[in-house]
């Protein structure tokens, strides 16, 4: 048995300096570093998060503003041709030239009016007095009423197109005024004008949760989703501004004031931010002003986006960097007092490293002991076993030497008849006799080799052994006392070849020494009476049971717990040495089986060798 030791000895000087602890500035340094560095982060952070929400406001303002774009140009659209309609119809022309009456016209107007869903549709003459309108059935009439003063009118009446928002002169209601010319022979005799109600775009804001406002080229807010904003500029207008809005009677009775706008702050987009204080609800709250110009109309329309979770999702960016900064002062503190428990810690596995460098040796040491102690424990159980085997041969001696003896002198007697049947020349006889001197020769000569076989030193090596030729040889050692009257050798061989893992020599030694502990039991008990030995053997999934029983007087119970023990016999002063079970049981262990003595109802003893079964050599399973 070799056994391979590897040594890793770690060596470290002895000599090392006494530790002291980082200098207070060292902490210092790391943790104001790590503050300095979490506080740009914080605010690097703010800076992104502020910039992240405002382009994202940006972008949802701006889609916001194009919706609601296309809504108010699409209510101007819708009406745009009604007044054309009107001053190119025969009907209007020859009432504006005394050619017609009033009725039919009137008729023909609310018609129109009722058919494409306009607020009022109405005829003025050259002079804006009103001829015929859809409501002239109506309490609030505009029949009659003159409207010279309206830009409307005095676009149109000049030969141009007129469009103008303003707060009705007779109903109070605001409304967008469209006009267009009526010519007749090259001469405006008229002009034809729907007005429009926007009233349902501020619904339709206000609903929706919007702030929409839509102001016009002076900066006075017309159309809005809060009501409070209405008929407020969004700056301070001028005195000749509000003197030519009150001529044109634009916003009829309503004191036009600048709204209440705080100015805060030009987002990173450019847009502005803004507080207002007219609404108790977004008292506390900055807008960010989208505008977009609408060309046809000359208005701007503006949309508010609210900027409050803008202050949430700042404040959770200062938290997470303040969480950050304490992270990092906390990592740095860790650091420190890492390098400097590191740094305790390679002292003491120094001082470690070297008591165990010394036991590392010592144990070596041991090692090496332990490793030639058991190297000459194996030694001596090796020689034990070669000496039990040859105490075996010299007990049998006797029986070896009258089996061999018995062969050489009738070879005598059969060379001496040889001669003389030469003599007198009978040839076939005389072949006869050679005959059996040569089968002589063979019986002897195989006795004396498997002696020298059962006696030369094993290689201690296991492989395959087929049973049956063992137990043969183990018979053939044991032929001068198997070969007697009184005995009955059952040997119940199986039809198929049964293979053991073992080495052929040792089990032979085992079955020999089982063999002849029966021989020697029932001899000492009853040597006259007849003897039986039977062996048998069992296959057990993995494991082979070769029984050998005899009808001897069987062990005594007491002797059980030391019959493997050695040194142990039961037989006289003289006659054994006691090793011949003890010795089979460590062969059997060694084998990885195992030798019991069995229970046995009949008389006599049962011994059981247990070892590993193997397949036959070059079987596929092998």
């Amino acid at each position: 048995m070799t056994r391979t030791v590897t040594n890793n000895l770690v060596t470290g000087s002895t000599d090392q300096p006494a530790l002291t602890p980082p200098p207070l500035t060292k902490y210092l340094m790391l943790i104001s570093a790590a503050i300095i560095i979490g506080s740009l982060f914080t605010i690097g952070l703010s800076q992104w998060t502020e910039r992240q929400h405002f382009e994202l406001v940006n972008q949802q303002g701006t889609a916001r503003l194009e919706l609601y774009a296309s809504t108010v140009e699409a209510a101007k659209q819708r009406f745009d041709y009604l007044p054309y309609i009107v001053s190119r119809d025969l009907q209007i022309s020859m009432l504006l030239t005394g050619r017609s009456g009033i009725d039919s016209v009137n008729h023909k107007l609310k018609s129109w009016q009722a058919e494409s869903g306009a607020a009022v549709l109405y005829l003025m003459d050259a002079s804006g007095k009103v001829l015929a309108s859809s409501n002239w059935q109506e309490p609030e009439s505009f029949i009659g009423n003159n409207y010279h003063f309206r830009p409307y009118f005095q676009d149109a009446v000049n030969g141009g197109r007129g469009q103008f928002f303003a707060v009705g002169a007779s109903t109070g209601q605001p409304g967008l005024f469209l006009s267009r010319p009526v010519w007749v022979n090259n001469q405006v005799v008229g002009v034809a004008v729907v007005k429009i109600d926007m009233t349902q775009l501020e619904d339709d804001w206000t609903k929706g949760g919007e702030r929409v406002l839509v102001a016009d080229n002076d900066g006075v807010i017309f159309l809005s989703s809060n009501p409070r904003w209405k008929y407020n500029s969004l700056a301070a207008i001028d005195s000749d501004t509000l003197d030519r809005l009150t001529a044109e009677k634009k916003y009829g009775p309503n004191l036009i004031t600048p709204l209440n706008i705080l100015e805060q702050r030009t987002s990173p987009l450019g847009h502005r931010i803004i507080k207002l204080l007219t609404s108790d609800t977004d008292k506390s709250k900055n807008f960010l002003m989208h505008h977009r110009s609408l060309s046809d109309l000359n208005w701007t329309l503006y949309y508010l986006s609210d900027l409050s979770d803008l202050v949430y999702k700042k404040r959770s960016a200062l938290f997470i960097g303040l969480l950050s900064t304490l992270l990092l002062v906390l990592i740095s503190m860790i650091i420190v007092n890492r390098s400097q428990s590191r740094r305790l810690l390679e002292q003491r596995v120094t001082k470690r490293t070297q008591a165990l460098n010394e036991t590392n040796r010592q144990l070596i040491r041991e090692i090496d002991s332990r490793i030639q102690t058991e190297e000459q424990l194996r030694q001596t159980h090796e020689e034990l076993i070669q000496a039990e085997k040859l105490a075996a041969l010299g007990q049998m001696s006797a029986g070896i030497v009258h089996e061999i003896s018995q062969p050489l002198s009738a070879m005598q007697t059969f060379t001496a008849s040889a001669r003389l049947l030469l003599q007198r020349d009978d040839k076939t006889a005389a072949q006869e006799n050679l005959n059996d001197i040569s089968a002589m020769i063979r019986r002897v000569s195989s006795i004396v080799t498997h002696l020298k076989s059962f006696a030369s030193k094993s290689r201690d090596i296991t492989t395959p052994v087929e049973i049956n030729g063992v137990l043969q040889n183990a018979l053939l050692i044991l032929s001068p006392r198997l070969d007697i009257e009184t005995l009955h050798l059952d040997i119940q061989s199986t039809n198929e070849r049964q293979y053991v893992v073992a080495d052929e020599i040792k089990l032979e030694q085992i079955l020999v020494n089982l063999i002849r502990n029966a021989l020697d039991a029932m001899e000492q008990s009853d040597p006259v009476n007849q003897h039986e030995i039977k062996i048998w053997s069992e296959v057990q999934q993995d494991k082979t049971h070769i029984f050998i029983a005899d009808n001897g007087p069987g062990i005594d119970p007491d002797h059980l717990p030391r019959v493997f023990d050695p040194f142990f016999t039961t037989k006289p002063t003289g006659e054994g040495l006691g090793l011949g079970l003890s010795v089979s049981y460590g062969i059997a262990k060694a084998f990885g089986g195992d030798l019991a003595v069995v229970e046995n109802q009949q008389d006599g003893t049962l011994f059981r060798l247990t070892l590993d079964s193997a397949s036959a050599p070059g079987s596929p399973n092998e």
